[in-house]
């Protein structure tokens, strides 16, 4: 097998990386993620330099690896460390099973650890990829499950045939809806609000309440403003900041997008950031996230973290269940200030869908 392991340009290999990924991700066909916009947006506008890292494969026909990193930042302890968080990892389906995935990701191991990448992160789903991974040294550290409210389950049963079920299940869901307001504390002395992007930004000094919120937390993504302009600026979506107020004062922001996930139609809480007392903080938060649902015709709202992370929030009380649908987060430390540094265990880390370049 002759095959060539360069880095990607995507000024002349951007069409049939294109191609690749359509092969690769078929569910994407039509949507947003395909088009050359999307990659424009999350390759080439990073806010910092390099914009991203890009590696290939190729054989005599054409490119039969991608393997790619964007240049994320975390503090871990308060020191701030360099991540690759690798995503659109993709292998042509004629070289699977021929080692091409290992190859390619050698390759670009090496090259991120020579441009002083100190840690990479990776959110598999698929079971599949993660041996390729392993072989190269990646670790598991945690899963990430995610999580699902049911408000109305239409869709929901029709995706799955069950769709005569639909007024039963929507009458359990409301006498569920009731029951769980007995078992919630009632946050009275927290308001709630919902902006745009723009408003939240003019209205509230984020840099502020940001250092607040990374103050003790031992490894979290450093979310700055560039940072989230450009993650919440994604081609065709559109993210509402939901925020909860003691008085006057910011005690936590969440962000949030309509989506749909499987053919239903749904809310997503891609981040939940609070200051103080986080579980009432979501208690309050999930009243405007139901009514954004509603308001969107969003029939569940989802989000994805640790298992943890999901019992401190006691996210069972506003109704979220479980679902088999998994994430893993894997990560491979590539230098020694990473190695001693970077615990693998969910207490350590704040993840959400935030930290992944999905949704």
């Amino acid at each position: 097998m002759n095959l060539s392991l360069t880095t990607f340009r995507h000024d002349v290999e951007l069409g049939e990386q294109r191609a690749l990924f359509l092969e690769c991700f078929p569910e994407n066909a039509g949507r947003a993620p395909s088009q050359r916009e999307h990659y424009y947006w999350k390759f080439q506008q990073y806010p910092a330099k390099p914009h991203s890292f890009e590696f290939i494969a190729r054989d005599e026909a054409g490119i039969v690896g991608y393997y790619a990193a964007l240049p994320f930042s975390y503090a871990v302890d308060g020191t701030p460390l360099r991540c690759g968080m690798v995503c659109d990892v993709m292998t042509a389906a004629r070289m699977r099973g021929k080692g091409v995935f290992v190859k390619l990701g050698a390759f670009s191991l090496e090259n991120l650890k020579q441009a002083g990448v100190d840690f990479l992160t990776g959110y598999p789903i698929r079971p599949e990829v993660i041996p390729g991974h392993l072989k190269v040294g990646w670790s598991i550290a945690f899963q990430l499950p995610m999580y699902l409210l049911p408000l109305k389950s239409g869709a929901l049963l029709r995706a799955r045939k069950l769709g005569i079920l639909t007024p039963y299940v929507n009458l359990f869901l409301r006498f569920l809806a009731f029951a769980l307001t007995l078992v919630r504390t009632k946050p009275v002395e927290i308001s709630t609000r919902d902006f745009s992007l723009q408003e939240f930004f003019e209205k509230y000094d984020y840099d502020v309440f940001a250092k607040q919120w990374q103050e003790g937390r031992k490894i979290a993504l450093l979310k700055t403003v560039e940072f989230l302009k450009w993650r919440l600026s994604a081609p065709e979506t559109e993210y509402r900041v939901v925020c909860a107020f003691r008085g006057q004062n910011l005690s936590a922001i969440s962000i949030v997008r309509s989506c749909e996930l499987q053919g239903v139609p749904s809310l997503a809480v891609l981040d939940l950031m609070a200051i103080e007392e986080e579980q009432k903080c979501a208690n309050a938060l999930s009243v405007v996230w139901k009514q954004l649902a509603l308001q969107n015709g969003s029939e569940v709202i989802v989000t994805m973290m640790s298992e943890l992370h999901a019992q401190n929030l006691r996210l069972w009380t506003l109704g979220f269940l479980k679902t088999p649908a998994v994430f893993s987060l894997i990560v491979k430390c590539l230098s020694e200030r990473a190695k001693k540094s970077l615990a693998l265990t969910a207490d350590h880390w704040h993840l959400m869908w935030i930290d992944s370049d999905d949704l």
